[in-house]
């Protein structure tokens, strides 16, 4: 029982030291989709993700649609669905319930102008 209560908290310390890294901003081939939340660190409860959306140009995308799937990675807890408010300059809001704490998985959909699609998938973490 000890072990596995050992193994458990070293995942757990493995899974936060990726999520500090992948939110800080992933390419999508050609594109640049990077998440921040509000607040930062999360807690549970409600939470603001801003979304920015940059071209194979670097530019800010503003025409784009940009929807988001919200799902806790260690137990269903529902996926929470919702499509962003552009807010200009490329940058994105939506919120979300983060019901309790431990790994979330975001997964980010932007249609851009153009008509293709990019997904991008982030871990953040709820201490």
């Amino acid at each position: 029982m000890l072990t596995m209560f050992v193994i458990a908290v070293g995942l757990i310390g493995v899974m936060s030291w990726k999520v500090k890294s992948s939110v800080l901003g992933a390419t999508t081939n050609s594109e640049v989709i990077s998440l921040t939340t509000d607040p930062n660190p999360l807690q549970p409860g409600q939470a603001t993700f801003i979304i920015n959306v940059r071209g194979a140009d670097g530019k800010p995308v503003d025409n784009a649609t940009v929807s988001f799937d919200l799902n806790m990675t260690t137990m269903n807890m529902g996926t929470q669905r919702a499509t962003a408010t552009s807010q200009g300059k490329g940058r994105y809001i939506v919120t979300g319930n983060l019901s309790m704490q431990g790994p979330w998985r975001v997964r980010i959909t932007a249609s851009m102008p153009e008509g293709s699609t990019k997904n991008k998938d982030f871990v953040v973490n709820v201490p």
